[in-house]
């Protein structure tokens, strides 16, 4: 592509910053970069910003922790300076087919099974936010480029238009960062904002809220579904059904991938692109029976005495909670808590009561939690202050016939760096409870 801006500011240098500075130095751009936790002046950084040093770029290229509505970026937009996310600025940079999955729940799991069916037929390889920034497919040579995309990266994206779009689901999530419920779903619905009658959109048939938005796009549409028949792929009894061309037939069956079962929608979503890629079945389902879940999601870390103890710690937000509690049988004993995103907790409540033996509000969240338990008519609540209290409390309380399950709906940034990190602790403190008690 031609370049048209002469000097660059990267702001934020972690994988994305790095991966952008990659491709300026090889197309000799000047740039300077700025991260507010590398206090370095000199040697291309910057040690502090200001209105006036904006002013000198042409071009400012955010990494995806980094929102619109920070001060500086919002200076850039308004003096008429570009600003784009790091994906946006890769896919400058590419030309092989993106394929690019988002929603609030699974994109990740999405991700690494696609990429995985695909690979047994093309080159490719995952990019975006499973951790390697899309940048770094620069001078690459792939068939398909396989795109994690989250609401932070999709917030500074404008040419960005996949050949496959596929859209999970949409939830509540991340409103501390994009103010409003609305300005989340105008982040995720930009993944589609730029489909051409060219394009490919494979949606959630069974998302009400994300298919009364998407009714007039101009992309050639493909669903997924639990409940209904689609074009697509759908699930009818045992069954999981493939219709996406004039033959319809069944692919494989449900009772043989009972260890994804909390995550069929994921693997529904998986086979829809497989099959207009047109992978050969039988490499489709092997790909998905060999295929391991993401750490942290449902994942069984201990079963004793006749109590079952899940991690699951991934879900973060109450969309991933309640699909969670949806595949865990009665008796549940719920850690709940960490970092609040300003999501609203009554849906755990109104929905599974009746499954919800305890509920251990625990962390930053844990007040409002606890006031929306009680509001909704639930009294089997414990409050703990830090994580390690409640995963203790929540062991104490957890008898035969019980799970318990870390599937917190927050953040884990009050207390932890991460949400593997948050799963990693749990798992070691059940397993030196346990130990405890022998």
């Amino acid at each position: 592509m031609n370049f048209d801006y002469k000097n660059v500011l990267i702001m934020g240098y972690g994988k994305s910053g790095l991966a952008v500075e990659e491709i300026l130095k090889k197309n000799n751009v000047k740039y300077k970069i700025y991260d507010k936790n590398h206090k370095i002046n000199g040697g291309g950084f910057l040690s502090k910003l200001s209105k006036k040093i904006i002013l000198d770029f042409d071009l400012v290229v955010i990494s995806p922790g980094i929102s619109i509505f920070d001060k500086y970026v919002a200076f850039a937009e308004k003096s008429g300076i570009k600003v784009v996310g790091e994906m946006e600025f890769g896919y400058w940079f590419t030309s092989s087919p993106v394929i690019a999955i988002t929603g609030t729940n699974g994109k990740t799991t999405t991700t690494m099974l696609t990429q995985n069916i695909i690979s047994s037929t093309f080159s490719s390889s995952a990019f975006g936010n499973i951790g390697t920034p899309l940048s770094t497919a620069y001078q690459k040579s792939y068939e398909y480029l396989v795109c994690e995309v989250s609401s932070f990266q999709l917030e500074s994206t404008y040419s960005f238009s996949p050949y496959i779009s596929v859209i999970l689901n949409i939830a509540e999530d991340h409103l501390d960062r994009h103010k409003t419920f609305e300005n989340y779903i105008r982040c995720k619905l930009g993944l589609i904002k730029n489909c051409t009658e060219n394009s490919l959109v494979v949606l959630n048939g069974d998302d009400e809220l994300l298919l009364n938005r998407v009714e007039n796009i101009k992309a050639k549409k493909y669903y997924f579904s639990k409940f209904k028949k689609v074009k697509g792929v759908y699930i009818n009894g045992d069954d999981i059904v493939v219709n996406i061309s004039s033959k319809k037939y069944t692919l494989l069956k449900l009772k043989d991938i009972e260890q994804l079962g909390s995550v069929i929608e994921d693997v529904l979503a998986s086979i829809v692109v497989a099959k207009l890629l047109k992978i050969d079945d039988q490499k489709i389902v092997e790909q998905i029976k060999n295929f391991c879940i993401a750490p942290h999601r449902m994942k069984t870390v201990l079963e004793k005495n006749g109590v079952k103890y899940i991690d699951d710690s991934k879900s973060t937000n109450v969309h991933s909670t309640l699909n969670a509690l949806s595949c865990v049988n009665n008796n549940i004993v719920l850690l709940l808590g960490g970092s609040d995103k300003n999501l609203n907790f009554d849906q755990i409540f109104l929905k599974y009561s009746n499954k919800i033996s305890h509920v251990i509000a625990f962390g930053a969240a844990r007040k409002k939690i606890a006031k929306s338990a009680v509001s909704n008519g639930f009294e089997n609540l414990e409050v703990c202050k830090t994580f390690f209290e409640a995963v203790k409390a929540g062991y104490n309380l957890a008898s035969k016939g019980d799970t318990l399950l870390l599937s917190p709906s927050c953040a884990s940034f009050d207390e932890f760096d991460s949400y593997a990190v948050r799963g990693e602790k749990f798992e070691s403190i059940i397993k030196e409870l346990a130990n405890a008690k022998n």
